[in-house]
């Protein structure tokens, strides 16, 4: 690998503030959908309800993600970033709270899961646009894969520590160490300076049907937001069920819990180095079909193995395939989409990212009808027959790529 195109990004001060800032939230994030599946399992027994809190919350975030593109557009991205990461820390708390006295409820996890998705939803909008201001379109994937670097990082170590916290002190316990760790990462923020970006014009809601109509009248966009739909709808929302794998399938406990979200951010991490020191490859479409492919295929042979050693092994490489399919998506939308559209269009991701939650429900029926193995099979199938239909449209991804960031 080289050093030089892996630490391109890292040489831009405020990209380095943004980093630390990602890698607070990812340190915060991953434990905590963790803790909130061990949660649920733990009070309700079922799989179906285990799956039912992230989708709700999904819901509320594709309510929310449209209109979060064009806030992206029209204000300052750093103080919207700042707001929603503290709202997102501060709910984590109140959970922990809740789960420490012995309070909590089934009905309060699905309202603090509500506005935990709502609040990240308007995160991931608003972050990556603000990369990109920051480090510029010839430094994005760079940059955008340092960042996964951070969150999978931050998942290396979280998910591990989370299971050996819910061990000892109890879920709660792990929620109020979040909450702090998320609330502490977005004073980063105050060390990143505002940059000035182009801002549409006209009403809000004149912005949001400009951005709606952009993306589904350009082919490319069109084909990349379908291919992050079943993608992370399907695919990513399969961590929702590791809850039910680690108890049913590989007959272990929480420490094992932690292990497989801990390998599948090593993976993560792996893959985001494979793409850092790529540089800024001209064919970027072949690599986004390839990995989306090879993420559902390793998926569906996790879904089959009972043995712990294996499904380690698979769970690590469908965490470096998942990371080079996502890197692939953010840059080839950022770099696709106009100047002052760019809010907008990762706000119709975070939208169609929000079906993750919806997955996770659709996931826990099956689950619950055929169990977890076939649930995670259907998934991953999916996936991988999704970016075969795909492939036809990698030179035109390319193509259009490259035109954006030659003009």
């Amino acid at each position: 690998m080289h050093l030089n195109r892996l630490t391109l990004a890292f040489r831009i001060p405020a990209y380095r503030w943004l980093w630390a800032n990602s890698f607070a939230g990812a340190a915060g994030f991953m434990p905590y959908m963790m803790g909130q599946g061990w949660l649920i399992f733990e009070i309700t027994d079922s799989p179906l309800l285990v799956g039912l809190a992230p989708a709700i919350g999904s819901v509320a975030n594709m309510a929310f993600s449209p209109l979060g593109g064009v806030i992206a557009d029209r204000l300052d991205r750093r103080s919207v970033l700042m707001v929603t990461q503290s709202l997102a820390a501060s709910a984590i708390l109140v959970l922990g709270v809740l789960a420490i006295t012995g309070l909590v409820q089934f009905w309060h996890i699905v309202i603090i899961a509500v506005v935990h998705r709502t609040a990240m939803g308007l995160q991931l909008t608003t972050r990556n646009t603000l990369m990109y201001d920051v480090v510029g379109p010839r430094v994005f994937m760079n940059a955008i894969a340092g960042q996964f670097m951070s969150t999978h990082g931050a998942a290396v170590l979280g998910p591990l520590a989370g299971g050996i916290i819910i061990s000892v002190f109890g879920v709660g316990y792990l929620f109020l160490v979040l909450g702090s760790i998320i609330m502490l990462g977005s004073l980063f923020l105050l060390r990143v300076p505002r940059v000035p970006a182009a801002k549409p014009i006209g009403s809000a809601w004149a912005n949001l049907k400009e951005g709606v109509n952009f993306a589904l009248r350009n082919r490319p966009v069109r084909a990349v937001l379908f291919t992050v739909l079943i993608t992370d709808g399907l695919g990513f929302s399969t961590q929702s069920m590791f809850p039910v794998v680690t108890r049913d399938v590989l007959h272990a406990g929480p420490i094992v819990l932690g292990l497989l979200s801990t390998l599948r951010g090593a993976g993560g991490v792996v893959g985001a180095l494979i793409v850092s020191s790529l540089g800024d490859i001209r064919s970027k479409g072949w690599l986004f079909t390839g990995a989306a492919f090879l993420f559902g295929t390793l998926l569906v042979g996790f879904a089959f193995s009972s043995i712990l050693q294996l499904s380690l092994v698979l769970i690590f490489l469908v965490g470096s395939f998942a990371t080079i399919y996502d890197t692939l998506a953010h840059t080839l939308l950022q770099t696709m989409a106009p100047e002052a559209m760019r809010g907008r269009i990762m706000g119709l991701y975070s939208f169609v990212v929000s079906g993750i939650g919806i997955g996770a429900l659709g996931l826990g029926a099956i689950t619950s009808w055929l169990g977890v193995k076939w649930a995670i099979a259907a998934a991953g199938g999916t996936v991988a027959g999704n970016a075969l239909l795909t492939v036809p449209m990698a030179p035109t991804l390319n193509k259009q790529s490259l035109d954006r960031m030659e003009e």
